[in-house]
């Protein structure tokens, strides 16, 4: 791959964007941003919140990406800009890359790395947007940079892990007194590959020209102990550089088999009970905030936890679950069944919409925004295309959070 295009797009970003400190400057305690967390209740801006927001998934990521047009490697400013006119207050995102490649910019020139996320979070900052930054959105990207299998996670001592924590105070101590950051986030959905029987990883993420080994071993395959010895790593890690926000670790709602399959069981569909104590053990101390995602094709299946049950209803056993561990809810993607026809979709999303709102769920984020990602365009939510209905529909639902905001208990 000729990296001539990949250097020019840098430079160009580099010339655009502000740098937010020195990668070199000392680091002062965090500060405390709008959103904090009291005897188990989110709190923004002193009261309770409840907030919808996107994920703006590739937002960051496609200044990574060479493949992205230098037209639209910026694209992240309209972006913000739409978010903030339709008052929609925050964006989950991918604070890293995708692939092993994307991510080799940090290890070998931070400064530029850094410049280019300066600028996001900057702009972030200028709209009055606020930041959920996922910072190893991929299960496989950091053990592919550093030559070691997957299931390194689980090892304390590995390259993984040392990587994770380098990468992890990097972000936190530059960011952690921006009031564009709301949260911290370990990964995405990592425990959806994990404890599966019988399977191949010979196939899996293989993609050598962007940075992954040409073949994959046993020792690829994840186990939920590795990626929960990792959250608890994380969690320490950034609850000892900033005390004040809420981490989360990503996770998607678990698969209706976990209990058994992290036990060698196979695919036999878990008691409610065995399925709650999965979401416990996936959410472990020092999290702050219990994760899931949801879509409306899940409530019509029994592949995730709870199976076969509509929208509002899977909503309040998360709320339930929730209020017993007091760990707020985030809800860190929603959306419609993408087998759906675009009027089903509208109204599935409408439907997830004025759950949230009825339930008053703490944190929550449609799936996707502003994505040149076209492997999921059925979700894209642009102002200019056929989804932007969605944004006038979360614009008027925080409106109602808004206005209907308790006072907080003295």
């Amino acid at each position: 791959m000729n990296p001539r295009p990949l250097i020019a797009l840098f430079s160009l970003c580099l010339s655009l964007t502000p740098t937010i400190v020195s990668a070199s400057a000392p680091a002062a305690p965090a500060t405390a941003g709008p959103l904090r967390l009291a005897s188990g209740q989110l709190l923004f801006n002193q009261r309770p919140a409840a907030a919808i927001g996107v994920n703006y998934f590739d937002a960051f990521r496609r200044l990574l990406d060479p493949s992205t047009p230098p037209s639209q490697s910026l694209g992240y400013v309209d972006g913000l800009r739409v978010l903030a006119e339709h008052e929609i207050p925050f964006a989950r995102f991918a604070a890293c890359g995708f692939y092993p490649y994307e991510l080799r910019l940090y290890r070998d020139e931070p400064q530029r790395y850094f410049g280019l996320l300066d600028g996001f979070v900057a702009e972030a900052e200028k709209q009055q947007v606020g930041l959920i930054p996922c910072l190893f959105w991929a299960f496989f990207a950091a053990p592919d940079l550093v030559g070691e299998p997957i299931q390194a996670w689980g090892k304390a001592d590995s390259k993984t892990r040392e990587f994770m924590r380098r990468y992890t105070r990097d972000v936190v101590t530059r960011y952690r007194n921006s009031p564009a950051i709301w949260a911290w986030e370990f990964g995405n959905e990592f425990l959806l590959e994990a404890d599966l029987p019988n399977h191949d990883p010979s196939k899996d993420w293989i993609v050598p020209n962007w940075g992954t080994p040409t073949t994959r071993t046993a020792a690829d395959l994840l186990r939920s102990a590795d990626v929960i010895a990792a959250y608890k790593d994380f969690a320490v890690t950034v609850s000892s550089l900033d005390p004040v926000r809420p981490i989360m670790t990503g996770n998607t709602v678990p698969r209706a088999s976990s209990w058994h399959l992290r036990r060698g069981q196979g695919w036999k569909l878990d008691s409610r009970k065995q399925s709650e104590a999965v979401v416990l053990e996936d959410n472990p101390d020092p999290h702050s905030m219990l994760s899931a995602h949801m879509y409306a094709n899940f409530s019509k299946e029994p592949h995730y936890f709870p199976a076969k049950t509509g929208i509002g209803e899977s909503i309040a056993i998360w709320q339930a679950l929730a209020k017993r561990t007091g760990k707020p809810l985030f809800l860190g993607e929603f959306g419609a069944d993408p087998q759906a026809t675009p009027e089903a979709q509208r109204t599935q999303t409408a439907t997830y919409v004025a759950e949230i709102v009825r339930q008053r769920v703490p944190l929550s984020a449609l799936w996707v925004y502003d994505t040149l990602n076209t492997d999921v365009a059925v979700w894209n939510v642009r102002a200019d295309n056929e989804n932007a209905y969605a944004l006038t529909l979360l614009r008027d639902a925080n409106r109602q959070l808004r206005a209907t905001a308790p006072t907080p208990a003295r």
